[in-house]
């Protein structure tokens, strides 16, 4: 039997930008524990071949400490061929971190953008694939594969089914023509299920660890085992430390911004987010229109959580009907922002009713909190 891992788009050194100081040198410390404990699962269920499809590191520099860690665990699975294929944001190039380290022997780096392959007959396994050269790679590289009895698989950074992608656009039909087994992709970080034709399974991984919140739920790396009858057993390992989510909260009637941060507690409980969840909340509904929100505020002591971001999406509950017809100052301001308020650009929407509530709570002699 064959075991494989597939793993991508981990972006080793990433900065995490989205977070505050801390908690960025927190999240960053933990990518390479979670990229430890894949390597720790490789050595334990002595895992034959590790296929990294592009994205291993964030950027082209990449810091001491990072590749100490990377050369340590490489060395300590030396029964494991390791197959790298740099992508667009680590391509192989004369001064990348590819062309200046010295990994271990076990490690084999493609490094031209044409299809090649490197040949394990010891394991009766031929495995193919590419190399980002630059940021983008135009046209698709795979091509035909030569029928030699091993099990030939492929490892690669791809925009399937993209015709028009500046990232190797490859197509399904390709790869299931090429006379692949298992074919491992990388670029994308939410991946969609696994697609089977002509006998190969294909797919992507997805990121190791989610960096945003354009990447929720859980994240890992994919198992694979081939059997020596071609049989192909394939399960997704949930590796990640942390996840992003993203939710809505009803604040339709709230009175306080204390009641608004007690409508997201409630929600947090009933979702059972944990301090291992990174959420971004967005507020629906109607709120007075002297209640102004600060999301600093309402976000502020919330500790259920490891992350919170809170976005302000209500509007001012307002009786237009009386505020069209009210002759005093009130009814004039209103009158003065009532085109922008429908204006079909979401943003001039956006500060016309912040303008409103921020105008309507001073007539009303409150103070404004932002």
């Amino acid at each position: 039997m064959l075991k494989i891992v597939h793993t991508g788009d981990i972006h080793l050194d990433s900065p995490f930008s989205g977070l505050d100081e801390r908690r960025a040198a927190i999240r960053k410390a933990e990518l390479r524990g979670v990229f430890s404990s894949l390597m720790t699962y490789v050595r334990t269920e002595s895992v034959d071949v590790l296929l990294i499809t592009g994205d291993f590191f964030d950027r082209g520099f990449v810091t001491r400490e990072t590749l100490s860690i990377i050369t340590r665990e490489f060395s300590r699975v030396p029964g494991c061929r390791i197959v790298i294929s740099p992508g667009n944001h680590d391509p192989y190039t004369p001064d990348s971190v590819y062309a200046h380290v010295k990994f271990p022997p076990n490690v084999f780096l493609f490094r031209e953008p044409t299809m090649t392959r490197f040949e394990f007959p010891e394991i009766n396994c031929d495995v193919y694939g590419y190399a980002f050269t630059g940021e983008t790679l135009t046209a698709s590289p795979v091509s035909k594969t030569e029928e030699n009895g091993r099990i030939r698989l492929l490892c690669a950074h791809a925009d399937l089914d993209a015709p028009a992608s500046t990232y190797a656009p490859v197509t399904s039909a390709q790869i299931a023509e090429a006379g692949f087994d298992y074919a491992a992709l990388g670029h994308v970080h939410n991946p969609p299920e696994l697609s089977e034709k002509n006998g190969c399974v294909f797919g992507y991984c997805g990121c190791l660890e989610g960096r945003g919140f354009d990447e929720t739920g859980v994240k890992g790396a994919i198992s694979v085992e081939i059997g020596d009858d071609g049989k192909k057993t394939v399960r997704r390992l949930p590796l990640s430390k942390r996840r992003y989510e993203t939710d809505t909260v009803s604040v339709t009637g709230a009175a306080s911004q204390l009641e608004i941060r007690e409508r997201i507690r409630e929600r947090i409980r009933e979702r059972k987010y944990t301090e291992n969840t990174l959420l971004r909340v967005t507020l629906k509904g109607e709120l007075p229109p002297t209640l102004t929100v600060s999301p600093d505020i309402v976000a502020d002591g919330i500790d259920e959580v490891f992350a919170l971001e809170v976005r302000d999406a209500t509007s001012p509950a307002l009786n237009t009907d009386y505020l069209d017809t009210d002759p005093t100052v009130r009814g004039a301001f209103y009158r003065e922002l009532k085109p922008r308020l429908a204006d079909p650009d979401p943003a001039v929407r956006a500060t016309a009713l912040r303008a409103l509530r921020y105008g309507l709570t001073a007539m009303a002699g409150e103070n404004i909190a932002d």
